[in-house]
């Protein structure tokens, strides 16, 4: 299909795509953290998040905010193949330098040599994650989000498979770090063979001035949401054991599978496909839509998981784990408004106002690490947890209208997301929650947690039904008509 013929339903398609592949990997991921969590201590998982401190820095300096301008100036993406080579050349290796540094930092801070020798091993992947940029930029451009999606399932597949593998064969917590530098060698290769694209080792500094002020601007943007990501593991690892951080990594961990299972890959197929509308009308549509649909699964998951906690942690976590219930009670409210709002910042990049949407994101870091800090002190770990969640509460409303007004959004058309899904599943499976939790406790906790999803999601399909009727219709019709999995089935079952 022409670019220039672009559809909401083609849109449709390669999201399909992307939540296939999305399924699949957080499914792996699941399965993975789950057995993981019954071979190694809190602790270990403590000390490894305390790592990824240290590493999410240094590891978003590597592509140097090229996806993102590349994708904006795509007709003209085989011109910039060269300069873009030199950039992820300099700056892959400049962010392996900068993590070795980072990591024995680290070190003395958290006063455990172990973490500059697990963040050496993230350092050996930079340079190679730092030129799969590129190709992985040209699928996008092209809409070829089938090809993404097998790599990245791949991917996740291998990883974490050589992970539990390392881990059963006593490796404790460097199972996280080998299996990375591993698999970032073996589909660098693979990445470029699909894309037909060879490296450029030219460096070309004299033309760097046409690409790096936008870069610039999109990697600060993409350092303060690390940091932002950062924030709570930062301030716990200051003033909490290891372990008490293992148990806040667990339950943030869980509390997150919305935005991995449901909004993820959102902005990786809007943004390409809105770039290729001139129509601003149309752009504004696409993207209101997308933000509605986010908003009526997002909400779901994320209160849904929130409901479910203290049973799932019952069935598929041990005694150790106990802790993270509450924790992930507290997160998923916030996760639910952090996931309506996840497309914040595609207006932005649609625009080119890269350094209006750092802005953004410095002023919510600076929100974000008061109510961090302040909830820490006065509450411990469950302070950290709320205050994660009242930030997001506070400003997801705030980026998503900074962002859709720039399409052409009111405030009212950014607030209709929020006042409905959200609390209306809060009732829904806050009820079922509350009933399995306080006033029926003799249930077993597959049943109590069968019956929260179906009462639940059956009370929740009701009331979206009734209060928002044709994104009802329109849910419908793209699920039965036009996703690629089921249209196929029903191809196949009419067939003569």
């Amino acid at each position: 299909m022409s670019k220039t013929n672009l559809s909401g339903t083609h849109v449709f398609n390669s999201i399909s795509w992307m939540l296939m592949q999305t399924g699949a990997t957080k499914l792996t991921s699941i399965l993975g953290q789950i057995v993981l969590a019954w071979m190694l201590e809190p602790a270990q998982f403590g000390l490894i998040s305390l790592v990824y401190t240290v590493t999410s820095i240094g590891l978003i300096i590597q592509q140097f905010g090229l996806n993102d301008v590349l994708i904006r100036r795509q007709r003209a993406f085989t011109n910039w193949l060269p300069l873009s080579f030199g950039i992820s050349w300099v700056f892959g290796f400049v962010s392996c330098i900068f993590l070795l540094v980072l990591g024995y930092v680290g070190s003395l801070v958290y006063k455990d040599h172990n973490i500059f020798v697990l963040v050496a091993f993230y350092a050996l992947t930079t340079p190679l994650d730092a030129l799969s940029v590129i190709p992985l930029t040209k699928l996008r451009i092209e809409l070829d989000f089938k090809t993404l999606s097998v790599i990245r399932i791949m991917e996740t597949v291998l990883t974490m498979f050589m992970t539990v593998a390392l881990a059963y064969m006593g490796f404790g917590v460097y199972s996280f770090v080998i299996p990375p530098l591993v698999v970032s060698i073996i589909f660098l290769i693979v990445k470029y063979r699909v894309t037909h694209l060879k490296i450029h080792f030219n460096i070309h500094l004299r033309r760097w001035k046409y690409l790096t002020v936008s870069s610039s601007w999109s990697l600060i943007n993409s350092i303060v949401q690390r940091v932002m990501d950062q924030a709570d593991y930062i301030v716990l690892g200051l003033w909490v054991s290891k372990a008490i951080v293992g148990i806040y990594y667990m339950a943030f961990s869980l509390s997150i599978q919305v935005i991995g299972f449901v909004a993820n890959n959102l902005p990786s197929v809007l943004f390409p496909s809105l770039a290729s509308i001139k129509d601003s009308q149309r752009a504004k549509d696409m993207f209101k839509k997308s933000v509605t649909y986010l908003s009526v699964f997002g909400a779901a998951f994320a209160i849904w998981q929130g409901a479910t906690a203290y049973w799932i942690v019952q069935v598929f976590l041990s005694a150790k784990w106990v802790q993270t219930i509450s924790l992930v009670e507290i997160l998923s409210v916030g996760m639910a408004f952090r996931a309506v709002a996840w497309l914040w910042s595609t207006p932005y990049r649609l625009k080119g106002m890269f350094a209006g949407m750092a802005r953004q994101s410095f002023y919510g870091l600076i929100v974000m690490v008061i109510l961090v800090l302040s909830g820490t002190l006065l509450w411990g770990v469950h302070g950290t947890a709320a205050g994660v969640s009242i930030f997001y509460i506070f400003i997801s409303p705030i980026w998503l209208y900074n962002g859709f007004k720039l399409l052409g959004g009111t405030w009212k058309e950014t607030v209709q997301v929020f006042v409905i899904p959200i609390p209306l599943a809060m009732l829904c499976y806050g009820s079922c929650w509350y009933f399995f939790r306080f006033l029926y406790l003799g249930a077993n906790p597959v049943t109590a947690m069968i019956l929260i999803s179906v009462v639940g999601s059956g009370f929740y399909t009701g009331g979206i039904y009734l209060a928002m009727p044709d994104t009802f219709a329109e849910i419908k019709r793209l699920l039965f008509e036009k996703f690629p999995v089921v249209n196929g089935v029903k191809r196949l079952l009419t067939r003569n």
